[in-house]
C-alpha cells in the first residue's frame, strides 16, 4: 500500500514539473544573448506574444530573423500593422521577411484553420494569462519564412 501511494506522489510531483510552453533553447538562447529587455525575455520564456516595440527591440539588438519569425508562429498572433508600425520596424533594422511575416500573420491567424480568437486574454498586452487559447506548438529553431525566395520566382530578372 505504501508503495503505491508513493508511485503516485512521484507521479503528481512530475506532472507539477511539466511546463506546457517549452520555447526552443536555440531560440531563448538568441534573445538571452543579444541584451533584449527583461520584459521581452519574461514574455519569450513563458511564450508569450511579443509587441510590434519588443519585435523592433529584438532586431536592434541583433536576434535573427528567422528566429524571430519561427517564435511569432508559435504564438499565433495577428499583427495588423500601421505605416507607423512599419516605419518603426524598419528604423530598427528588422529584416524584410519578418515584417512581411507580420503583414501577412493578420490573414493567417484571422481565418483559416490556424484561426485564433486574437481577443482572447492570451493577446492582450496589459493583462495576460500564460495559457494560450490553442494547442502550443513549440517554435522550430529550423523554420525559415523567405519571402525574397518567393518573390525571387516571379522575378523577370532571375531567368537563370
Amino acid at each position: 500500500m505504501k508503495s503505491v501511494l508513493l508511485l503516485a506522489l512521484l507521479a503528481l510531483a512530475g506532472c507539477a514539473t511539466i511546463d506546457p510552453a517549452q520555447v526552443d533553447p536555440k531560440i531563448l538562447n538568441a534573445f538571452d544573448s543579444r541584451g533584449v529587455s527583461d520584459a521581452t525575455l519574461l514574455k519569450v520564456r513563458n511564450g508569450l506574444p511579443l509587441t510590434v516595440g519588443q519585435v523592433a527591440e529584438a532586431s536592434q539588438k541583433g536576434v535573427p530573423g528567422p528566429g524571430l519569425i519561427s517564435y511569432m508562429q508559435s504564438t499565433r498572433k495577428a499583427y495588423n500593422l500601421s505605416n507607423a508600425d512599419i516605419t518603426t520596424l524598419r528604423a530598427a533594422g528588422t529584416p524584410a521577411p519578418v515584417i512581411n511575416y507580420m503583414q501577412r500573420s493578420y490573414g493567417y491567424f484571422t481565418s483559416g484553420p490556424k484561426a485564433v480568437n486574437q481577443k482572447h486574454p492570451y493577446f492582450n498586452e496589459e493583462r495576460y494569462q500564460l495559457e494560450a487559447p490553442f494547442a502550443y506548438e513549440p517554435p522550430m529553431a529550423d523554420t525559415f519564412f523567405n519571402s525574397a525566395y518567393e518573390d525571387n520566382l516571379y522575378s523577370p530578372f532571375s531567368y537563370e
